[in-house]
């Protein structure tokens, strides 16, 4: 398979896919906020701004700049904040809360260099 034909049928694939998680994304925090009420609000505004951000890459931006590298990292330390916020501290969430902010401080340390 040649790199324009899989540029022309891989990329469309990809977007679709993307937008298709999204969309599951929105549904099932809906659902949440139906079933579990105020409580999941802050894991829903973490999902759905991961979800909008995957589909702005996608979409828009791309996933090499340092501007969508930064909203990322910045995401996965509000995972983690929201985690430990409401006290569901697992082991992920605490990966996600201190790499995060390694690679936040990476990424300032990157561009402070540059």
């Amino acid at each position: 398979m040649s790199d324009s034909t899989l540029y022309r049928y891989g990329r469309p694939a990809v977007v679709v896919f993307v937008l298709s998680l999204a969309a599951l994304s929105a549904v099932s925090g809906y659902a949440r906020l139906e079933t579990q009420g105020i409580a999941a609000l802050g894991d829903v505004v973490v999902n759905g701004y991961i979800a909008v951000l995957v589909v702005w890459g996608v979409a828009v931006e791309g996933f090499d700049t340092d501007r969508f590298r930064t909203a990322l990292y910045a995401g996965l330390v509000l995972w983690g904040v929201v985690d430990v916020a409401v006290g569901a501290v697992t082991p992920f969430s605490v990966v996600f809360l201190v790499a995060g902010t390694a690679l936040l401080a990476r990424m300032g340390y990157r561009r402070a260099s540059d």
